[in-house]
């Protein structure tokens, strides 16, 4: 068996070590990227045991009403740039009823935990989760992440999902 010249077997070992140096280094940077884009989905699994065991304070935690009720706001005001898309006519109905019996303030009352749950499970069966009605999960932006809830033939919920802080959590809904 002929040895290889030790020049030659320093020149593998140094070529070697270079390539995992090179290796490492896209690693970490890699599982950052796959780790940001697997939280949102862990976000939505944490979400949908809340919706189905009706646990307020995680849903508390999961949800930023504030959030959603501003994004509203600014849906309703024309002069405002508003983040979410257009709403369906029983949203409009919904929304024209809570005004006539509560006043400016109906927002503040209609939109809490409880409603953002029944909007959410809709579409599901009985104690069935979110799962079965995912229609569109995806991506908007780096820091909004989207569902839409519901088939065609129906009136579909969309949840927006923002990063804000060090967690996602549901920053707009709407039907």
């Amino acid at each position: 068996m002929r040895q290889r010249p030790a020049a030659d077997t320093l020149r593998g070992a140094v070529v070697g070590g270079r390539r995992r140096r090179i290796a490492h280094a896209l690693a970490f940077p890699a599982l950052i990227v796959i780790a940001y884009l697997v939280w949102p989905f862990i976000t939505l699994w944490q979400l949908d045991r809340a919706l189905v065991r009706g646990d307020q304070a995680a849903l508390g935690r999961l949800v930023d009403l504030d959030a959603v009720r501003d994004a509203l706001r600014r849906k309703l005001n024309k002069d405002a740039i508003g983040t979410i898309g257009p709403l369906s006519d029983a949203f409009i109905t919904w929304l024209e009823e809570g005004i006539r019996r509560d006043g400016t303030a109906a927002l503040d009352q209609a939109v809490t935990l409880e409603w953002v749950r029944e909007r959410m499970l809709a579409h599901s069966p009985s104690e069935a989760g979110l799962w079965p009605a995912l229609s569109r999960v995806r991506f908007d932006d780096p820091l909004y992440f989207s569902l839409r809830l519901g088939g065609e033939s129906q009136v579909p919920v969309t949840v927006r999902i923002g990063f804000t802080g060090l967690s996602w959590r549901v920053r707009a809904l709407y039907y």
